[in-house]
């Protein structure tokens, strides 16, 4: 005769086997209906022009609809807090920036409408060194000239940058903390306004991609003397890396990932992330990536998640350090 304990511990265990098959079985189906890919910034910038790519390459490999919405507004935070309160059925995901995902909970405290622990990661998908470059009437030639010459006079130098808490603003703020310099913030609505003043003078320095920096370097309107990746880049191989130049594990890359909403099943989590990589495989692609100075990169799960909890470590540092709150 079986106790009521056996006769409980039976009924869980078969119910646990029936959600788990039912899972497995949902996720061979899955997808079975339209996606949505939602990019939190406007159209016709590099984190749309990537989902778009993504969005239509899974729509090939599924046979399935994928939508690319723009939900633009507060640094990306719009977007991404519509998307943490979604259905987790895999059916609606978020292409964001690694930098602005980690960082916007930490610089909107009061205000972002989401939190790290609200989203389950599916994938890192594509990254990019950026440029430091300077007025070519500056007169440095390398990092530890630029080094110098800031610290002989604090605050004297400016940096330009595309806005608050964007790539540059953030690589720059890494360079200051790393190098100890006392560089001013001049921060502008977009890269075309700060490639402007930089060029004519206005303000010395400034970090850009590969893609904005390598035609203006060839031109000579700008001079460009370090990047921040751990490697040489192709284009502009002759440029040593700024950890190269001393500046001791020196890094920083633009990087963009795929988050769904954080109740979403492991085995769609798993299936979704096989499906990208898939997209990623393709020669357009590659070529799609490459056209807009992008590395095609791959990442299980765990392996974003445990990028996110070390990019989140690192910026929690800086923001603390320089007071950055934009709330």
């Amino acid at each position: 005769m079986q106790t009521p304990l056996l006769v409980s511990r039976l009924t869980l265990t078969f119910g646990l086997i029936i959600n788990a098959l039912s899972f497995t079985t949902y996720a061979q189906e899955f997808p079975s209906r339209t996606m949505q890919v939602i990019v939190p910034f406007t159209a016709g910038g590099p984190t749309d022009a990537m989902a778009r790519v993504v969005g239509r390459e899974l729509s090939r490999l599924t046979g399935q609809p994928v939508v690319v919405e723009n939900r633009p507004g507060a640094g990306g935070n719009v977007g991404s807090a519509q998307v943490a309160r979604t259905e987790p059925d895999g059916y609606t995901m978020i292409v964001n920036g690694g930098l602005t995902h980690t960082l916007n909970p930490q610089i909107f405290a009061k205000t972002s409408g989401y939190a790290l622990t609200d989203f389950k990661a599916v994938a890192a998908f594509a990254k990019s060194p950026m440029v430091l470059t300077v007025n070519p009437d500056l007169g440095v030639n390398d990092v530890q000239q630029l080094v110098t010459l800031a610290k002989s006079k604090p605050g004297g130098l400016s940096f330009a940058s595309g806005g608050q808490a964007s790539n540059p603003h953030m690589a720059a703020e890494l360079f200051r903390d790393s190098t100890q310099t006392n560089m001013l913030h001049i921060p502008y609505k977009g890269t075309a306004d700060s490639v402007k003043d930089i060029v004519s003078g206005r303000v010395q320095v400034g970090f850009y991609s590969p893609q904005v920096a390598e035609p203006l370097v060839q031109a000579g309107r700008l001079k460009a003397i370090g990047v921040t990746s751990t490697t040489r880049i192709k284009g502009l191989d002759n440029i040593p890396t700024i950890a190269e130049q001393g500046v001791k594990d020196f890094e920083f890359e633009s990087w963009y990932i795929i988050l769904v909403p954080a109740k979403t099943s492991a085995p769609i989590v798993s299936k979704l992330n096989q499906l990208i990589n898939q997209a990623l495989d393709t020669p357009e692609t590659q070529k799609a990536f490459s056209n807009i100075g992008l590395d095609v990169i791959r990442a299980t799960p765990a392996q974003t998640e445990a990028r996110i909890t070390t990019e989140q470590n690192k910026w929690s540092e800086l923001v603390k350090k320089i007071g950055l709150q934009l709330d």
